[in-house]
């Protein structure tokens, strides 16, 4: 209704709507306006009739045959979705941007011509007060934004919102945007960042900042803030002041928030709070632990975490090169243990992982992990079962309750490969929970069983559950790309097979997975039969020290080769 009066039903996109004007306009009246009756309705729109009942009823009998459902006998009453309505939603929960998508002209504009002279005060009353009401959504936001340090920002807000229609022409003065009071931007960061009643606790916030906040309406009735905005210069001073109070727990994202503004002081417990939080979140978020570990001043301690990160992202030839700076340790023969296997260097990675397993509970436990994959790669599944099975069984002793998972989902790789599989997996996915990225990860090894079971159907719906579970992790959004891929590859879908490759080789670029990213050039040589993506594949392989993987594919690259 917002520029056009028009009706379109689901299903009917690119299909012209229902266009009658006057049964249009009483659906935009009943949409709007609420429950209205007969007679009212009668004498708006057709005023002067000789029997404006029977009008309304034919108007009635023509918008439900068109699929709108209208209830009620004497009094009428209409549900259905309308851009003015959610036009005013979106404007109530200061959601601009959708308040500017749905805006795509003045209120039933060019509809109210001939109209009686009621309805077109009506229509013209409501096109002033929608876009008044747009104007004062983004000149409340603009003040808010003004005030609470982000100047630019704010004006150019004020500017793209004179601009859209109908706008312009209400505004009757030049508004004038002030700063806040120093102590009312300090309030609003503070309850921004930790709440109300922790931001009067720790910062003794005051009642005054308060009510300004609640009159400019930056704060509801219960405290929280109804804008949400970045952090300026004043507002990462305010997380610093916080993090000092916090329980180190908490304080973390406070810390990495201040970071440019930590003074000498503030160091060994800011580094400890960030250390603190990079492993918690290294297994199911190795990017964001990367990012904390980033501007922290390097330690042995520290590089190993970082390895560990990059091991889990993939990035396998920078991992070694860290570790090979740091001295002896079981920890660090389970982790270069691992990054070596990956690399294709078994005898090596035999010789860390009974490094590893001189140490405590958690290089023992990667030792077994390491042992458990060499054995799958051998074909000795029963053994690679048991080795996985102790593996989880420490991990969980160390506290490393998403590794004793990860152990558990090998066990389920291995079981598979005897036919054991089934159970396997339904007991690691009870384990994991609600976990989505954990979950995402089995479910890609759960498809190749499925295929393997002569189920492709049910292995396509795990990747696809996998991808959605995997948002925002490339590497594995990656893998569940090419295991898509190499599906529609195996069933002749030539075009879907080339974009699911396209799309996994394109995360795996973006994530820095050069493993991935050879096998996926791989998997598109011998679908296109293009030879330079199998060489690329090799050269990358090559870099990345995955000398035995190189090999294998350079066998491959036989089969292009003119005889």
């Amino acid at each position: 209704m917002l520029r056009t009066l028009s009706l379109e039903q689901p299903g009917t996109s690119g299909k012209k709507g229902f266009r009658k004007k006057k049964p249009l306009l009483l659906l935009a009246y009943l949409a709007l306006d609420g429950s209205k009756s007969r007679r009212h309705l009668a004498e708006l729109l057709w005023p002067g009739a000789s029997d404006g009942l029977n009008s309304l009823s034919v108007a009635l009998t023509q918008l439900r045959a068109a699929g709108v459902r209208i209830e009620g006998e004497e009094v009428l009453r209409v549900e259905i979705p309308c851009d003015a309505v959610e036009l005013q939603t979106a404007l109530a929960r200061g959601e601009l941007a959708e308040a500017r998508r749905l805006y795509k002209g003045r209120f039933l504009e060019g509809a109210d011509d001939g109209l009686p002279p009621e309805l077109e005060e009506w229509v013209w009353a409501k096109r002033e007060a929608l876009a008044e009401a747009v104007w004062a959504a983004h000149l409340r936001q603009a003040e808010a934004l003004y005030g609470l340090g982000w100047s630019e920002e704010a004006q150019a807000l004020v500017q793209e919102a004179r601009h859209l229609p109908g706008v312009e022409g209400l505004i009757e003065e030049e508004p004038t945007l002030l700063a806040f009071a120093p102590e009312v931007r300090r309030a609003f960061f503070a309850v921004e960042l930790v709440g109300l009643a922790r931001a009067v606790e720790l910062l003794g916030v005051g009642a005054e900042a308060l009510d300004a906040l609640v009159g400019r309406g930056l704060l509801g009735t219960q405290g929280q803030p109804m804008l949400q905005v970045p952090l300026t210069v004043e507002g990462r001073r305010v997380a610093l002041e916080l993090a000092r109070k916090l329980p180190l727990s908490e304080a973390a994202p406070l810390y990495q928030a201040a970071r440019a503004h930590w003074e000498e002081a503030d160091v060994p417990r800011g580094r400890m709070a960030l250390l603190r939080l990079a492993r918690a979140q290294v297994e199911e978020q190795p990017q964001e632990a990367l990012a904390l570990l980033a501007d922290l001043a390097p330690d042995p301690e520290l590089l190993l975490l970082r390895a560990r990160a990059l091991e889990r992202l993939g990035r396998y030839k920078e991992a070694l090169e860290l570790l090979d700076k740091l001295p002896p340790s079981p920890e660090r023969s389970a982790l270069r243990g691992s990054v070596l296997l990956r690399l294709g260097h078994f005898a090596e990675a035999q010789a860390e992982a009974e490094a590893a397993a001189q140490g405590g509970v958690y290089p023992q436990a990667e030792a077994l992990n390491l042992q458990g994959m060499m054995l799958l790669g051998q074909g000795r599944f029963q053994e690679a079962a048991e080795a996985f099975s102790r593996a989880a069984v420490r991990f969980l002793m160390a506290g490393e309750e998403v590794r004793h998972l990860g152990a558990l989902g090998n066990r389920a790789v291995a079981l598979a490969e005897m036919g054991q599989g089934e159970a396997a997996f339904a007991e690691v996915l009870e384990a994991i929970g609600e976990r989505g990225g954990l979950r995402a990860r089995v479910y890609l090894n759960l498809g190749v069983l499925k295929e393997r079971q002569g189920q492709p159907a049910e292995a396509e719906r795990l990747y696809k559950e996998s991808l959605a579970l995997a948002r925002g992790n490339l590497e594995a959004m990656g893998r569940a790309w090419n295991n898509l891929g190499a599906l529609y590859h195996r069933q002749g879908r030539w075009e879907e097979a080339k974009a699911a490759y396209r799309e996994a080789l394109r995360l795996a670029r973006a994530g820095q997975e050069w493993v991935l990213t050879a096998a996926v050039l791989a998997n598109l040589a011998e679908l296109t039969g293009e030879q330079a993506s199998l060489e690329e594949a090799i050269a990358l392989l090559e870099e990345a020290r995955y000398t035995v993987l190189a090999e294998r594919y350079r066998s491959r690259l036989e089969a292009f080769r003119p005889c």
